[in-house]
């Protein structure tokens, strides 16, 4: 049966309702939702790979009969979440997001610009997973944005000589919660803009669990999808994230014959009775 004209638009303000709600309790939340529900997920093992580095203390013949080969530590650490980036983690993030995806943003459309990409991690919308590797427990308020943690330096800092040098981030994942489609939306989702994992603890397991946490905390948010953007001549990332169940969303440009150079996927993570999927 066709819907009348007063349905449709009954329908409508129950969706802009919906989503304006739940976006509103998403971001004003103050809880870590990583504290209770998903405590059991924020320890991992990795193994960090570490190039090995002589001493000033050795000898001639002793640093002669070393090689440079890594050297591999198994760590458990924690990821954390952040309601907004520290101001000291800021350029280890910025750095790492240019080791990882320097060149490939180069090669793009969009050209590798870090002031916007500043601006991104800046942004008031802007939430975060991290884990670094400090040495030790470092207990502080996750959900401030004051930057205490000291020692915090950039991934270029040199710290050969420092017996106890500047904790080192090891990954990071932007993500924010908002609309589809900021013309004509459709759903409130969780939208990843992206995962960085330092060289050292690449291939340990730590993207999937920040996969299963994202996806966890968008249906707890009441999140309808995950969604999330990914260049097409990363085929790791593609593959990867093939493997978790996405697919290439109906508003992603290939589906309109555009030959963009990226694709946008997604994941249904949440639905109400009575929803379509």
């Amino acid at each position: 049966m066709k819907k009348t004209k007063k349905q449709l638009r009954k329908e409508a303000t129950l969706l802009a309702n919906r989503i304006s709600q739940n976006l509103k309790h998403a971001n004003e939340c103050n809880d870590d939702p990583l504290s209770k529900t998903l405590s059991t997920f924020t320890s991992i093992q990795v193994k960090l790979r570490r190039r090995r580095t002589k001493s000033k203390s050795q000898t001639k013949e002793e640093a002669s009969n070393e090689t440079d080969e890594d050297v591999h530590n198994n760590k458990n650490v924690t990821i954390q979440f952040y309601k907004s980036l520290p101001e000291r983690l800021l350029q280890p993030c910025l750095d790492l997001f240019r080791q990882n995806m320097g060149h490939m943003y180069n090669k793009s459309s969009w050209g590798l610009n870090m002031e916007e990409k500043k601006k991104e991690l800046l942004h008031e919308s802007a939430r975060f997973l991290l884990v670094i590797d400090d040495g030790d427990d470092i207990d502080s308020e996750r959900l401030q944005s004051s930057g205490s943690r000291t020692g915090i330096g950039s991934a270029n800092d040199d710290n050969d000589d420092d017996p106890h040098p500047h904790p080192q981030l090891l990954a990071f994942s932007h993500f924010r919660f908002e609309v589809d489609d900021d013309d004509q939306p459709t759903q409130e989702v969780l939208y990843l803009y992206e995962i960085q994992i330092s060289p050292v603890v690449q291939r340990s397991g730590m993207g999937k669990r920040f996969m299963q946490i994202l996806e966890i905390m968008a249906m707890q948010m009441k999140m309808r999808s995950v969604m999330l953007t990914v260049f097409k001549i990363n085929q790791d990332a593609m593959t990867f994230y093939q493997k978790l169940k996405y697919d290439i969303d109906e508003s992603s440009p290939s589906r309109f014959g555009d030959e963009a150079d990226y694709e946008i996927l997604s994941k249904i993570v949440y639905s109400e009775v009575g929803e379509k999927k």
